[in-house]
């Protein structure tokens, strides 16, 4: 792989990446990809690195709860939230 197809490998990341690198459920970070402008390459959709720890850093400086504030924006509750039958 060249020099710039790493660089771009880096700042580009799938939902594999970002549930390693931060930890976050598969749920979770699809949710989450529902705030941010991502690109579809094949079957993958990916996000800027930096347009996620932008996001990270804001929930973070604003005292969001970044997982209900992503649930709500899908209209989709977290699986296990329960709820009325």
């Amino acid at each position: 792989m060249k020099n710039t197809q790493r660089e771009i490998a880096k700042r580009l990341l799938g939902i594999p990446d970002i549930r390693q690198e931060y930890g976050l459920g598969r749920q979770t970070c699809y949710a989450v990809f529902a705030l941010l402008p991502t690109v579809r390459v094949g079957r993958r959709f990916l996000v800027r690195r930096e347009d996620l720890e932008d996001l990270l850093e804001r929930a973070a400086r604003e005292g969001w709860d970044l997982r209900a504030k992503a649930f709500a924006a899908t209209k989709k509750p977290p699986a296990g939230a329960g709820g009325e039958r």
